[in-house]
């Protein structure tokens, strides 16, 4: 695969076009029918607190009013005794059966500004088994994630899920000001959705403890084996504003759950290091193909040295005979540009990919310096 050959920007959830609503595509996996996708996310159109969407059709320019695709959108709310003030929706699968699917993401909580503990915490995950539109009441669990403390977390984010297993992250506060993807005290996890299990994600070597893990996708390899993806990062000193971001490199691990043994950690950077190392990259999902290849959307970002940078890309990465992952990953950078437009995003996410489509975020240039948010879908040729 290379660089993205169709853009549709926006994709979106916003019926009436309002300029305030903006909508976020966060996860991507194969629809019910050959051309079709079930997409996830959320928009902010109740305000300050997110609403779930889900997505299902072929992903194409048509546009209504500010409603893209000629699919369905639903919109999807964890329920009422859940005591949630608005509802993210991270990651799909779609289960074998009619019309069912797993979704995992976060609900938000309503504090009324107090601050959040253990037993009030500010943001919960979820694990949901059931139909498309959310209407299975029983399939719905709350996860709040245990930190590497044996602490319960303040925050949790259920971010993928495939095979019946999904990933995360736990913190007692909340999401680092400079990055947004992870705070000093994250701990990755994984969550069996069945039993709601949590497994703490083993990484090698001396674990420094100004060191930090996401989890962001989960793999489900058919041959017992899981792969998962995400991002590590370290901050000199949290207490200062002015602090250095030093390492940032995203990841991928295996993992068995019948041994509960991780294995195959390998690290990687964006270019293969050929851009500085004072840029943090993240995997932000994974796809693996027919062939045992995975493509990883990649989000790589600056703050350091008066810089400010977000570009999206795609690393492909294969195996090597051991089964190990090759320590060089093929990169392709995602040229996003508004549709309709020769307007380039100058801030991109890639959020998740699923054969080769890709789901994102961007950020594109208007006048008076400030910049319009919008969601994209970009397939790659």
């Amino acid at each position: 695969m290379a660089n993205s050959d169709l853009i549709i920007s926006p994709f979106q959830y916003n019926p009436g076009s309002s300029s305030d609503v903006v909508t976020y595509l966060q996860g991507i996996k194969g629809g019910d029918e050959n051309g079709t996708y079930l997409v996830v996310g959320a928009n902010n159109s109740s305000g300050p607190d997110p609403v779930g969407l889900v997505y299902q059709g072929p992903l194409d320019a048509v546009q209504s009013n500010g409603v893209s695709g000629s699919g369905v959108w639903t919109i999807i709310s964890v329920p009422e005794g859940f005591d949630a003030a608005g509802t993210s929706v991270y990651g799909p699968d779609r289960l074998v059966g009619d019309d069912l699917v797993n979704y995992v993401g976060a609900f938000t909580r309503d504090l009324d500004d107090l601050t959040p503990t253990a037993e009030d915490p500010a943001i919960v995950g979820f694990t949901y088994a059931g139909s498309t539109d959310g209407s299975t009441t029983s399939g719905w669990n709350e996860v709040q994630g245990v930190t590497q403390s044996g602490g319960l977390a303040t925050y949790t984010f259920v971010h993928s899920v495939d095979g019946g297993l999904a990933v995360g992250n736990a913190d007692q506060a909340d999401r680092d000001g400079k990055t947004g993807y992870f705070s000093l005290s994250s701990t990755a996890f994984v969550v069996d959705i069945e039993t709601g299990e949590q497994t703490l994600i083993r990484y090698p070597g001396d674990r420094n403890p100004l060191v930090t893990h996401t989890a962001y996708g989960i793999w489900d390899n058919e041959d017992g084996s899981y792969t998962i993806a995400g991002g590590s990062g370290s901050v000199l000193d949290s207490s200062k504003d002015d602090s250095d971001l030093a390492v940032g490199e995203a990841y991928l691990i295996d993992y068995d759950p019948m041994t509960g043994c991780f294995t195959n950690y390998q690290t990687f950077s964006y270019n293969n290091g050929k851009d500085g190392v004072d840029l943090i990259t993240h995997f932000e999902g994974i796809y693996r193909d027919a062939c045992g290849v995975y493509y990883l959307p990649a989000t790589s970002v600056s703050f350091n040295g008066g810089r400010d940078l977000s570009a999206a890309s795609v690393a492909t990465i294969e195996r090597n005979h051991d089964g190990s992952f090759e320590e060089m990953a093929n990169w392709s950078d995602l040229d996003v540009i508004k549709s309709g437009t020769n307007v380039e995003s100058v801030l991109s996410t890639g959020n998740s990919m699923f054969a080769n489509q890709v789901v994102g975020f961007s950020n594109y240039p208007v006048e008076g310096g400030s910049l319009e948010s919008l969601s994209f879908i970009a397939s790659l040729n």
